[in-house]
């Protein structure tokens, strides 16, 4: 988008008439002639005018021509980015025939009141649920395979094949259930009638059991058990049902080529524990398995697909605007189409950042992604007097049209987990709709501060990155969703490291570890944005930040009349907002982030805290090193002067905060 104007002061001629008008009625009420041909006010024009005139001369002042200036030098704001989540649909029964969440048109949001609007999320592909059913039940025993009969998608073994697991069991014995159909995404649940197995220090509710799905090259990924009505098979028959991977593949099994479910004896549990074993395993009368939903990911944005944006008038330069903006990024197959007027052929163009290095034959164009303009090349006047086409210009007449985009996005989008639970339209066979996980990702488009900042370093570097502080830059440019990044020197003349800290809202809290680890596409993203701008031969390792995670424990005395709760609070608050990695280090409230590599007194600890109203005085303070992975503390404060690396950043782990009242 070209940068907005700045206005120092947007009055105009008729509303400074205006303003004075309204002053006369207060200042001298015996003034009742207010007509246009009354001297007084043709006085009062006449200065509105004057004033008018050194407005004009007020705005374009530095600010002013500073903006202007970096619109010449081609500087844009940059776009939204659209928040990302998964929902989890639930059908209403075993289905018998497939079901189509459709992509693009699946809307589901956040229930409306009266002081917000619902915030929308579409599901990002279409998905079928099909009515699949087990063709194959194989037993693996002892490093045996052997294939069971299966009859109407149903198990029903017989004699010794009925002891699903060896006997004794061993670790790596399984019981294998084969599909026809893909598993991805789905939500599968297991019916068995079976006896109960028994094993000394086997717990029900952590079994050292792993479902698990077939992956390529004889892979397996695990299962998410989301309820397991059996115990681990310790109670005997039930249901157990399961959130499969988002991908499966065909394996060979049992002379079967199938998608494979499998349950197998581990050697640990899902938390962990060792040393759970059965001594006996179930018997198994009959086994089914049927999709119950699925598990879809989901962006907060909304699709358009072909919108005719104007018919081509021949002349260089156009800019034809879409319908809805802000637009997030174009993904694959998300451009601009032109229609021959002779052959009515549609022929696509390629977006482009700039018309730099296009020349009249290329098919082109640019995407503003703030104002939703689409603009083609331009001609430009030269030195000689002759001009110069950059980028092809559609024939007169030429339909245009944008094949899809997606609009929307910004940080309204972070709703939290549980939220999203409105269906907009009803979908034969689903009951239920709701986000397991927060989602996370959104940005707001940038605002023209930012830009006015961002600016020296983008004329700077020229998009190309050499230094440190380079590489630093660019990674935020690649994508919105980077909130700070570090750049080391090389160890020995290996590949640059490269920390990314992702952005979170709001983030003056708690952060999980989770949410502070940049995920795979993001790191992508950064990845393919510097590898075209680093040096040939200069090797980019993108990396989490390191975080140095602290714990306070914190008792202290409240003034009199204070609620302790709320000072308990208050003051937990404070800190984490202060060992802050993205709005800490700032003892007032929220700043810029803890510096990297900037070392932390216990003292700071003291201000903090004093400084939230109700707290007369602290006990006790001290300073705790956290793994925050693991949220394991260590047993002895990490005294009282805590040092980090160039590239590490504090991070709150769990603080504890006690407060009192004096006692009398």
């Amino acid at each position: 988008m070209r940068l907005p104007e700045i206005e120092l002061d947007d009055r105009r001629f008729q509303d400074l008439v205006s303003e004075a008008r309204m002053r006369i009625s207060r200042a001298c009420p015996e003034w009742t002639e207010h007509n246009v041909s009354d001297p007084g006010i043709t006085l009062i024009e006449l200065f509105a005018w004057m004033t008018e005139m050194t407005i004009y001369r007020l705005n374009r002042v530095p600010d002013k021509l500073h903006v202007a200036l970096l619109d010449l030098l081609g500087i844009r704001l940059d776009g939204p980015s659209a928040a990302t989540t998964s929902l989890r649909f639930r059908l209403a029964e075993t289905p018998d025939e497939p079901i189509l969440i459709p992509g693009g048109l699946t809307e589901v949001g956040t229930p409306r009141t009266a002081g917000e609007e619902s915030v929308i999320f579409q599901v990002d592909d279409d998905f079928t649920i099909q009515p699949t059913r087990p063709a194959a039940y194989v037993l693996q025993r002892g490093g045996q395979v052997k294939d069971v009969g299966i009859a109407e998608g149903e198990a029903r073994p017989q004699g010794s094949d009925q002891l699903a697991f060896g006997s004794p069991p061993q670790i790596g014995d399984a019981l294998y259930l084969g599909f026809e159909d893909s598993l991805d995404r789905l939500l599968l649940q297991i019916e068995v009638d079976a006896s109960q197995a028994r094993g000394a220090g086997v717990n029900p509710e952590d079994p050292p059991l792993r479902w698990e799905v077939s992956q390529a090259d004889g892979e397996w990924a695990e299962a998410h058990v989301l309820e397991d009505l059996t115990g681990g098979f310790n109670y005997g028959s039930g249901t157990v049902e399961l959130e499969l991977p988002p991908r499966s593949v065909v394996q060979p099994l049992g002379g079967h080529r199938l998608h494979w479910l499998r349950c197998r004896i581990a050697e640990t549990t899902a938390a962990g524990r060792t040393g759970a074993t059965y001594s006996h395993p179930p018997e198994i009368y009959s086994i089914t398995a049927a999709p119950m939903g699925a598990r879809l990911p989901a962006t907060h944005a909304s699709r358009v697909e072909r919108e005719i944006i104007g018919i081509s008038d021949g002349t260089p330069g156009q800019v034809h605007p879409l319908r809805n903006r802000p637009v997030l990024k174009p993904g694959t197959g998300e451009t601009l189409e032109v229609q021959d007027p002779e052959s009515g052929d549609w022929a696509r163009w390629e977006p482009r950042s700039d018309f730099v290095g296009s020349t009249e034959f290329d098919r082109h164009f640019v995407l503003d992604l703030v104002s939703g303009e689409v603009e083609l090349g331009p001609a430009i006047r030269e030195t000689d007097g002759g001009w110069t086409q950059y980028g092809a210009v559609p024939p007169k007449g030429a339909v245009m049209r944008f094949t899809r985009y997606r609009h929307g996005g910004g940080r309204d989008g972070n709703v939290t987990a549980g939220t999203l639970t409105v269906l907009k339209s009803t979908i034969p066979g689903i009951d239920t709709v709701t986000n397991p996980e927060a989602a996370t990702g959104g940005v707001d488009a940038e605002i023209i501060q930012h830009a006015r900042q961002r600016a020296a370093m983008e004329i700077r570097s020229r998009y190309r990155a050499v230094t440190a502080e380079d590489f630093e830059f660019m990674a935020g440019e690649a994508s919105p969703r980077v909130a700070r990044a570090v750049c080391i020197p090389p160890a020995a003349g290996g590949a640059v490291p490269l920390h990314l800290v992702p952005r979170i809202y709001p983030a003056d809290r708690k952060l999980s570890y989770e949410e502070l680890m940049p995920d795979e596409e993001l790191l992508t993203e950064v990845g393919s944005y510097l590898d075209e701008r680093r040096l040939i031969g200069t090797q980019v390792e993108l990396k989490p930040c390191r975080y140095r995670g602290l714990s306070v424990v914190v008792n202290l005395q409240a003034r009199p009349l204070a609620d302790t709760a709320r000072v308990e609070e208050d003051v937990a608050h404070a800190l984490y907002t202060y060992l802050n990695p993205l709005v800490g280090g700032n003892p007032t409230g929220p700043g810029a982030g803890w510096a990297f590599g900037r070392a932390l007194n216990q003292g700071e600890l003291y201000g903090v805290v004093h400084a939230v109203d109700g707290v007369e005085f602290v006990r006790i303070l001290r300073i705790y090193e956290t793994n925050l992975e693991t949220g394991e503390q260590s047993a002895k404060p990490g005294g009282t002067h805590i040092v980090l690396e160039p590239d590490e950043l504090l991070a709150s782990g769990q603080h504890i905060v006690k407060a009192t009242h004096r006692e009398d």
